[in-house]
């Protein structure tokens, strides 16, 4: 993951959030301790304590930074300047990148509850993007872009989509990349009633 901008980001602290990256998206938050922690990265247990008061600490600092850079990666200036055809697009192909450039991250992101571990101070970041993204489908709901309906069912059936054809390559042990993300594409956009491009009824209207 792209170092954190907090202002104690060091080597070593560095080194011990890539490490509980690593674990916690391998055996989960639940499933890892600091002692595994610590090994992973190569450093003394009481190393993490002189960043992370805990577990529970670690694992907040480990979630928010991952979902901030997906914030990030996601919603990004060109993003926020189109028109929201365009948007949902954009959005489509920053969340691919993002999960193939980053499939730890993404993972354990996505295919993972958090809500153990998590304060609601750490769920900021999550409520920011989600507002993002459902204000994009109310305002292409608005032009008649896609279908009617709440447009926080309709991301969750969206995303819930995507989350699943990377829950199916992390099983099969097929890069996410090696898969038809055009046509799958394709798919999520019709979920949403947004017509292909290329197809006769878009040409037509």
């Amino acid at each position: 993951m792209p170092p954190s901008a907090t202002a104690d980001e060091t080597p070593l602290r560095r080194k011990v959030m890539d490490a509980a990256l690593e674990l916690f998206d391998e055996r989960t938050w639940d499933g890892t301790n600091v002692p595994e922690i610590a090994a992973r990265a190569g450093v003394a247990v009481g190393s993490i304590y002189r960043y992370f008061a805990n577990k529970q600490a670690l694992g907040e600092a480990v979630f928010t930074e991952a979902k901030a850079a997906f914030a990030d990666a996601v919603i990004t200036e060109d993003v926020r300047k189109a028109d929201p055809v365009t948007a949902i697009g954009l959005v489509w192909q920053h969340q691919v990148a993002f999960a193939i450039t980053h499939p730890q991250a993404f993972s354990f992101l996505e295919h993972q509850v958090h809500g153990a571990y998590l304060r609601p101070q750490a769920l900021e970041v999550v409520d920011r993007l989600n507002r993002d993204l459902v204000e994009i489908l109310r305002q292409a709901q608005a032009i008649g872009a896609i279908r009617p309906g709440d447009p926080q069912v309709l991301l969750s059936m969206a995303f819930g989509a995507f989350v699943g054809v990377t829950k199916h390559s992390r099983a099969s042990g097929i890069a996410l990349g090696e898969y038809d993300l055009d046509g799958i594409g394709r798919a999520v956009m019709s979920l949403l009633g947004l017509k292909d491009p290329d197809s006769p009824e878009a040409m037509a209207s």
